[in-house]
């Protein structure tokens, strides 16, 4: 075997016989012409797919937040503005008839007005603030959180009838799986 048969003795990794003044050929992933496999650029697009996905559904989420919170607060204002119509015709009625206010109407109306003043903004506050004291019949005096709250959204249901539900069907479903899992073939 010639001394120049080996491996080792190949000119092209040979350092020794490089210059000194060029640097060694370069290899694998660091040569010039060094490509990405085609599985690292379908992982590489497929990453980017799925980022771009999410990215588009945390955003519309986002911009429907947003919207909502838009709503809610048009719908707050709207309450106060007909809250506060509903004061002026209050006033103008009972400028109309002359007559003054008893203390049982006047504690009414502060009382209401002290919780809805305590709920802030909330959106049910006015028509909640006039359950909690209901209205004295007089002449001239109109309960403000009833007529406001009539014209709201009609949702009277109660949220937890769906829970029952869904408790009953889940506990249905629970109860077939047990008898299918545990019964003797």
């Amino acid at each position: 075997m010639a001394d120049r048969d080996s491996v080792y003795n190949d000119p092209a990794y040979d350092i020794t016989s490089v210059p000194s003044w060029k640097t060694p050929p370069l290899h694998g992933a660091y040569a010039p012409n060094a490509r990405l496999s085609p599985r690292v650029l379908a992982g590489i697009g497929a990453s980017a797919v799925v980022l771009a996905a999410a990215g588009m559904v945390a955003y519309s989420n986002y911009a429907s937040a947003q919207a909502d919170a838009e709503v809610r607060k048009a719908q707050i204002a709207l309450d106060s503005s007909k809250l506060e119509l509903e004061k002026q015709k209050q006033a103008a009625d009972l400028a109309k008839t002359g007559q003054e206010e008893t203390p049982a109407q006047k504690a009414r109306r502060e009382a209401v007005q002290a919780c809805v003043a305590k709920a802030g903004n909330a959106y049910n506050a006015v028509s909640e603030c006039g359950k909690a004291y209901p209205a004295v019949d007089a002449p001239g005096m109109v309960n403000t959180s009833r007529t406001v709250a009539s014209d709201g959204d009609g949702n009277d249901s109660t949220p937890g009838v769906g829970l029952v539900v869904l408790g009953v069907a889940g506990t249905a479903v629970a109860v077939g799986w047990v008898k299918r899992k545990f019964s003797r073939p």
